[in-house]
């Protein structure tokens, strides 16, 4: 039989609902752009006829709603804010399943009763599932935490998000697994013990914490740490320090367990914009920089480099950066080194930053990805931008086009070509000229050679030296540099990944050679299965790849094809073409044959 989580199945049990505990310091969520922080634990609410209801699986059905149907719900109190966000949320849900709400006015009879702290309750929780129908027209079913109706930042936070989406997966008939036989959740009694009882818990309810599923006589085990279902327990509720995540949205298993409780839902792929932009920050929302992603296969990516300072830390490096900008001084010490004059570059500084962005030390990129939230779209929808991985870039460079009647192999050129700024995209995207008509020239931005074909507006910023020493580029070699000096501007790119960084010379260089120089930033955004309305999956010979629906299970003998050149490939010559010009097997080549030092 298949095993479906512990904590979708519809039991009958005391409600156990998220709240939250200011009180507590010891471990705590961001709870979005507000910048507070809160610890979050869950307190039990009971009625006295619900204790004595039977858990049984048998009766597990009494609690669904009819697949198919219109659930009627209303607000009893509320701001505008606070109520279109619920609306907005919830019917995340209604992706998956087979059901639709309907929002009625508070006057009219409804199935769910939804309040915002009703009556002083600070305890978010809900009904489960059809239970809901039995609360009076005039009392809440559902009750939702929000400290101020009003408060924006609040009502969009990843927090409350996260609480609605919990809550109307209660209403649909879900309840919360914490402890099933595969969560192996050590618990430290004592500390659970005295921390409940500080909540006001008795010994009996705290006892459900370590018994309540575990115990049930059924196949349904299997553990989703990522469900939205999952209770947040802190970590020095157990022996090792290992409590359970703050999930913030729907897993893959929470989306297949509802779209099988609700059959008959067609899958919904959303109309993804070419372009979305975005918000950066990295102090809780004080400060906010603005860029854009761009689309590209299977990515969002930002497009052009962090230009952002990461605030300098005392005696610590992040930030060290910031104490060698590049000046004009800087610069026209580097061009004597490539054999240019040094009264073709004179620049607005101001633009050099903007264009080709800030070099960054390697503890700034890991300041960035502890502290740095990315807010996508219009209603600043907090995302899971990142920085990539070399795999990511293979990804990217496998998207540009490239002639196979020209050579067999895509090399940095072809990179170059696709993915650079052109001639006067931008106030530094031009070449420099000896005016003596010398050899000495830069070549990067040469008029038909660079179609940036996704806007992604690369620039050949080269990197700087993180201390003193020498560097090499074929002219006059070696040069001396001190720490913050530029090198390889004009003929280079390199960009930090999450293992170390990749280059572009002679050759593409995703080996991920560990380097403490300074390199540019950008970050990505890997499109999720939902978003893109597939899966991969590729056979052990490599003779077969498969798009499936995102719920299909893989056939036998395949795996999910992994990121990087092969799936690049893919997805650009063989996706959605019915007529494609190339074969798996000329893909597997050219992934094998990319001009990249990494292979």
């Amino acid at each position: 039989m298949k095993k479906i989580p512990l904590f979708m199945l519809f039991l009958i049990i005391a409600l156990l609902a998220s709240c939250s505990d200011e009180s507590r310091s010891d471990s705590e969520i961001d709870v979005g752009s507000t910048g507070s922080k809160r610890s979050y634990v869950f307190a039990y609410k009971q009625d006295a006829d619900e204790a004595k209801l039977e858990t049984r699986a048998g009766v597990l059905t009494s609690r669904r709603w009819t697949t198919g149907q219109t659930i009627r719900i209303k607000f009893l109190n509320g701001s505008a804010a606070a109520q279109a966000k619920v609306k907005e949320v919830a019917d995340t849900w209604l992706n998956y399943a087979n059901l639709t709400f309907e929002y009625v006015n508070a006057s009219e009879n409804a199935d769910v009763k939804v309040a915002f702290q009703w009556e002083n309750d600070h305890i978010t929780w809900s009904k489960i599932g059809t239970d809901s129908k039995a609360v009076l027209q005039t009392k809440p079913s559902v009750n939702l935490m929000l400290y101020n109706q009003n408060d924006i930042d609040e009502i969009n936070s990843e927090d409350f998000s996260a609480s609605i989406l919990r809550e109307f997966g209660h209403v649909l008939g879900l309840i919360y697994e914490h402890q099933g036989p595969d969560a192996s959740i050590n618990w430290d009694e004592n500390r659970v013990v005295n921390y409940f009882k500080a909540q006001g818990w008795s010994l009996n309810q705290i006892d459900m914490v370590f018994d309540s599923y575990n115990k049930k006589q059924t196949n349904y085990t299997e553990f989703d740490g990522e469900s939205i279902m999952l209770l947040y327990f802190p970590d020095f509720l157990t022996t090792d320090g290992k409590g359970t995540k703050w999930n913030t949205k729907l897993s893959e298993t929470d989306k297949q367990f509802i779209s099988t409780v609700y059959p008959g839902k067609a899958p919904v792929t959303p109309v993804l914009p070419m372009t979305v932009a975005l918000q950066y920050t990295q102090n809780g929302g004080s400060t906010y920089f603005p860029y854009t992603g761009v689309r590209i296969g299977e990515y969002y990516w930002v497009n052009n480099n962090f230009y952002h300072e990461v605030p300098r830390n005392g005696n610590n490096l992040e930030g060290w950066e910031n104490d060698y900008p590049i000046t004009q001084a800087r610069l026209d010490k580097y061009l004597p080194y490539a054999r240019l004059d040094v009264s073709q570059y004179q620049i607005n500084i101001d633009d050099f930053k903007k264009y080709y962005g800030i070099y960054y030390n390697r503890q700034s990129v890991d300041y960035m990805t502890t502290k740095g939230k990315v807010y996508e779209g219009e209603d600043r929808k907090l995302t899971s931008w990142g920085l990539p991985a070399a795999a990511d870039y293979q990804q990217l460079f496998a998207m540009c086009p490239f002639s196979t009647d020209q050579h067999t192999a895509l090399n940095e050129r072809d990179v170059r070509f696709a993915l650079s700024a052109k001639a006067g995209d931008n106030p530094l995207a031009f070449n420099i000229s000896d005016p003596n008509n010398g050899p000495y020239k830069t070549y990067w931005f040469l008029t038909g050679n660079n179609i940036n074909i996704y806007n992604f507006n690369m620039m050949p910023g080269g990197a700087k030296l993180n201390g003193s020493g020498t560097w090499t580029n074929g002219v006059d070699d070696p040069h001396s540099g001190n720490v913050g000096d530029i090198y390889h501007l004009f003929y280079t790119v390199g960009f930090h990944t999450k293992e170390s960084n990749i280059y572009i010379h002679d050759f593409l260089d995703t080996r991920n050679s560990f380097s403490y120089h300074w390199y540019n930033v950008r970050w990505c955004r890997q499109l999720t299965d939902v978003e893109l309305g597939y899966k991969l999956y590729i056979n052990t010979a490599k003779t077969d790849i498969k798009k499936l629906g995102v719920y299909d299970a893989a056939p036998s003998g395949y795996t999910e094809l992994a990121k990087g050149y092969l799936r690049g490939f893919y997805v650009q010559y063989i996706l959605d073409n019915p007529t494609p010009k190339y074969t798996i097997a000329n893909i597997v080549e050219f992934a094998n044959k990319v001009e990249d030092h990494t292979l």
